[in-house]
């Protein structure tokens, strides 16, 4: 693990605090990465890929149901609030996809992991007192070609650590301070989370941006927290922002990848090689060397000053933009699927 320094988000909200417009409504919600349908299709690939073998029937016996289902776990954990000392789980009904999840033993295990990784957590909380929350992604510049646990942007709590620090757990491992988590099926609820999200372009590289929205690289924290969006929430396109145009993988890509299509193309990739846990790193440069095409085909404006926050207007060259968005996001939900299945395989043989 690196050493202890200050993350370039710290003390800023939620992902989701940023969104604004029409995207505002969003604020209380869970910050879906991918959202939910692109996490289940990362988990409904190594669910393919696993399938019949003595792995798969080791996942089944450790989560009682599927790797699609149980990916959006870590996101249904962020409904978990603290107000007035009391910790619940609030809005059940709200996000469908954590219908399954809302039942008293369910709500029980979610209000005990977030209890374990925060000293507070409501409605803006920081990821300070939320810590679990950070554990979501990592903000490398994407002028730079590899992760390192140096950079602005990285931090002991970040998406990366979080992948690492599940497998160890997967291993039978104790993981890093960092990191609270109680059992191995825990772990595996996260770890089928974290993959998709460490394959998300704009959960590992980021564009940080002067006041007329030109790209810069920052040298430290604190020149990336002086110049951040949040991953893309403060650039505003369309009537939405960046981050959530990403989230939000079309029906019709993850309906064809769900059908087959995903885990045909999976079994094509190489397999990572080396050390396990080398991986996280290794798969977080790869993405990082994606998330420049994230931002390519984009205007970005100066900066305007609100209320919600700073945001960097931006407009994009359609429906090329679209194109090349949505082709990414289908290449790197594939990815995601072979290398969940890949750990897996390795940890449950």
């Amino acid at each position: 693990m690196p050493g202890q320094r200050t993350p370039a988000r710290l003390l800023l909200a939620t992902r989701a605090a940023l969104a604004v417009g029409a995207a505002a409504a969003l604020l209380a919600a869970p910050a879906w990465a991918w959202g939910p349908r692109g996490h289940q299709t990362v988990g409904g690939i190594a669910d393919q890929l696993i399938a019949g073998t003595p792995t798969a029937r080791k996942v089944r016996a450790m989560l009682g149901t599927s790797l699609q289902v149980a990916s959006v776990w870590a996101d249904c954990a962020r409904a978990v609030e603290s107000k007035a000392g009391q910790w619940a789980y609030t809005n059940p009904g709200k996000f469908k996809d954590c219908a399954v999840y809302e039942n008293a033993a369910s709500q029980a295990a979610l209000v005990a992991f977030v209890k374990r990784n925060a000293t507070r957590c409501g409605f803006m909380a920081s990821h300070a007192q939320c810590r679990h929350k950070a554990w979501h992604f990592t903000d490398i510049p994407i002028q730079l070609k590899a992760y390192g646990t140096d950079l602005p942007g990285a931090a002991p709590h970040d998406l990366v650590q979080a992948v690492a620090a599940s497998i160890t757990v997967l291993q039978g491992g104790k993981p890093p301070p960092a990191f609270n988590i109680a059992s191995k099926r825990e772990a595996l609820r996260l770890l089928a989370h974290f993959v998709g999200d460490l394959h998300q372009p704009l959960h590992v590289g980021s564009v940080y941006l002067t006041d007329d929205g030109k790209p810069m690289l920052p040298k430290t924290d604190a020149e990336a927290k002086a110049h951040d969006n949040a991953g893309g929430n403060g650039i505003l396109l369309a009537k939405s922002n960046l981050h959530a145009l990403w989230d939000d993988v079309p029906g019709k890509i993850t309906t064809r990848l769900l059908a087959g299509a995903g885990a045909t193309q999976a079994r094509n990739l190489a397999a990572t090689s080396g050390p396990i846990a080398d991986w996280p790193a290794r798969w977080a440069t790869d993405t990082l060397q994606a998330a420049p095409l994230a931002f390519q085909g984009l205007t970005i404006g100066a900066k305007l000053h609100s209320g919600t926050g700073d945001q960097w207007p931006a407009t994009a060259e359609e429906p090329a933009y679209r194109r090349a968005r949505e082709n990414l996001q289908a290449a790197q939900m594939v990815k995601a699927g072979a290398r969940l299945a890949q750990i897996l395989t390795t940890v449950l043989p």
